[in-house]
């Protein structure tokens, strides 16, 4: 069932699907380190954009017919809309399923998705439509759900989210902040996941990883430390007035999703909604996650 033996070792060939991402090559690195046979599923005409390191340690195929033979764990990081996350990674399900691979991991990697009711957020919808299809068609696969909270890196917590501009040292607040959320770096989230596709024995269904939990007035104290210099809190209004927002951008602006989505993550973490279940970080000792006041000092000294 994937795995062979190297010098007495047993050595896992993992199927990685979307490794041309920012999370998927974080992800392919994640399991070379870890001594996996990693074989890529490409798109025809995609090679060039792996990166040089991965491209050179892997197996690459185009043909999706053959990509099954021999895997272990079939890791999706693919992106884009219910074509792909539903009806594109059931066909891939169907495929491990036929060739007899152990086990598959979604492109979920986000907050407690499964903690949402449908239309809070429309990305987690198309999620929870494949985890319930899958359900049904996985037959002896195990599919495990990776979910990590918020990205904690430059593009998506201090970007993508809008809930800070670290230029004018402003945090946004709607509600009272006192709801935990969690936070992860893509390595940290890209280690664990490397770790869940070469595990020998059951995994939980609902993966939960996470760099660091906390409020978001610790989040902005942290953010404060790691930048050393203070950061205001403006508040914008009530989780009533955040509904609000974003049926307000929704009315005005559906077909611009940058307009209202980072608000729907942001109302998931606030809110509490979207907050992790029990955390599988103490069965990886060797994973030392990065936390808040860490990847700011990094950020700020241009490592991150």
């Amino acid at each position: 069932m994937g795995t062979e033996r190297k010098g007495g070792e047993p050595v896992k060939t993992i199927l990685l699907v979307g490794a041309t991402g920012s999370l998927g090559s974080q992800i392919a690195l994640a399991l070379l380190t870890k001594g996996a046979k990693l074989r890529l599923l490409v798109r025809p005409g995609s090679r060039a954009k792996l990166a040089a390191d991965v491209a050179a340690a892997s197996e690459i195929v185009e043909n999706e017919a053959s990509a099954f033979d021999g895997v272990y764990t079939v890791v999706s990081a693919v992106q884009g809309e219910p074509e792909t996350i539903v009806d594109a990674q059931l066909n891939l399900l169907r495929a491990a399923r036929a060739a007899g691979v152990r086990r598959f991991i979604p492109s979920d990697y986000s907050l407690n998705l499964f903690g949402l009711a449908e239309g809070e957020n429309v990305n987690s919808d198309w999620r929870r439509e494949f985890a319930r299809r899958a359900e049904k068609e996985r037959g002896a696969v195990e599919v495990v759900h990776v979910l990590n909270g918020g990205f904690l890196d430059r593009g998506v917590l201090f970007g993508f989210l809008g809930a800070f501009d670290l230029e004018k040292g402003e945090a946004y607040l709607w509600g009272d902040g006192n709801e935990r959320m969690e936070v992860t770096t893509y390595a940290d989230t890209a280690a664990y996941t490397a770790e869940a596709a070469v595990a020998d024995g059951p995994l939980p269904g609902e993966f939960f990883v996470a760099g660091e939990s906390l409020t978001f007035h610790e989040l902005v104290n942290e953010t404060a430390a790691g930048l050393g210099r203070p950061v205001t809190v403006k508040k914008l209004g009530t989780l009533a007035d955040l509904d609000a927002e974003i049926a307000r951008h929704l009315q005005a602006e559906p077909g611009n999703r940058f307009s209202w989505l980072p608000l729907m993550y942001w109302r998931g973490m606030l809110n509490g909604k979207g907050k992790l279940g029990e955390l599988q970080n103490a069965q990886y000792p060797a994973i030392h996650p990065t936390g808040v006041r860490e990847y700011v000092k990094r950020m700020v000294a241009g490592n991150a």
